[in-house]
């Protein structure tokens, strides 16, 4: 990143958003939730079915061969912060949608398509998708405008998680626009905090060197 602090200001601001969202939602959708939702009955179709769902399955069990493979590619390339980061991203975010969801307790959308566990605030799909494509972003590419075409690929799979969730009628339009929130904000906040900390210690080392050396 090139400007860690920021990015955690950036995180801190997001997570309080779904936090006061996660207050103030009601049980029931609305009436944006509603509307979304009579569109993607509108608009059903076979072929859109087996996307969505192609989605779900990247959710779940190809989520954990997706962190197992990139923490082992950052364990062979011995970056251990960014391993860190990573973990912290990846552990994190699935506890917090799992409290949110516990406190919330908001129902499902009754016409659901496949039939998932849980309350539906915060779309948990949604914020892994989020977290961990922001995530891949941080870790493999530089700041900088060689950077966007990533970024435009992590957001297009991130709205695509997020439809498909709003697509089966497993949550409502804001679950999924809070779980992205949530996802992204965790990740930001983990790679800026260590980047920062990193950073410090960087500065601090060489510091203390250069005493020990003119005593």
């Amino acid at each position: 990143m090139a400007r860690p602090r920021w990015a955690v200001v950036w995180g801190g601001g997001l997570f309080l958003l779904v936090a006061v969202a996660a207050v103030l939602i009601p049980a029931g959708p609305l009436d944006i939730d509603s509307r979304w939702a009579e569109w993607m009955k509108d608009i059903q179709a076979p072929w859109l079915k087996q996307v969505a769902l192609i989605f779900n399955a990247l959710g779940r069990g190809w989520s954990f061969v997706t962190i197992g493979a990139i923490s082992v590619v950052l364990v062979v390339g011995r970056r251990w912060v960014a391993l860190v980061g990573f973990a912290l991203t990846e552990a994190v975010t699935p506890l917090l949608v799992a409290t949110i969801k516990a406190l919330v307790d908001r129902p499902r959308p009754l016409d659901e398509v496949i039939h998932p566990h849980g309350s539906s605030f915060p779309s948990g799909h949604a914020a892994y998708a989020a977290a961990t494509t922001t995530a891949l972003v941080l870790l493999f590419t530089k700041p900088g405008r060689g950077r966007w075409p990533w970024v435009s690929l992590a957001v297009l799979f991130t709205a695509g998680m997020a439809w498909s969730r709003t697509y089966l009628q497993v949550h409502w339009l804001s679950d999924v626009v809070a779980g992205a929130m949530l996802g992204l904000a965790v990740a930001l906040i983990a790679f800026g905090a260590l980047q920062t900390i990193s950073a410090t210690r960087a500065v601090r080392v060489p510091e203390i060197g250069s005493a020990s050396r003119s005593r």
